[in-house]
């Protein structure tokens, strides 16, 4: 089994990327990122994070490094089969 990874690993890289604390809510601690509309939600125990979480947190970062270069913040952004409106 995985060891687990120190929180302070994962906040590093979450506040390199542009996130913030913004509460703690029992052992939940949630970040969010200015203009970003999701937040992302770590359970920390004993100052450790489970192994899945940090994958998680991976994820979100490659996925936040790939979509800022590609579309501008304020864009629309259409679903996935979804058109556009006015283009049916």
């Amino acid at each position: 089994m995985p060891s687990p990874i120190r929180f302070a690993e994962i906040r590093k890289e979450l506040e390199a990327a542009g996130y913030r604390l913004v509460r703690i809510s029992g052992s939940h601690h949630i970040f969010e990122r200015p203009g970003d509309p999701q937040l992302v939600v770590i359970p920390v125990h004993h100052g450790k994070v489970k192994p899945v979480y940090g994958r998680r947190i991976k994820k979100i970062l490659a996925a936040g490094e790939q979509q800022q270069g590609t579309q501008p913040p304020d864009a629309p952004s259409t679903s996935e089969g979804e058109q556009p409106t006015g283009e049916r």
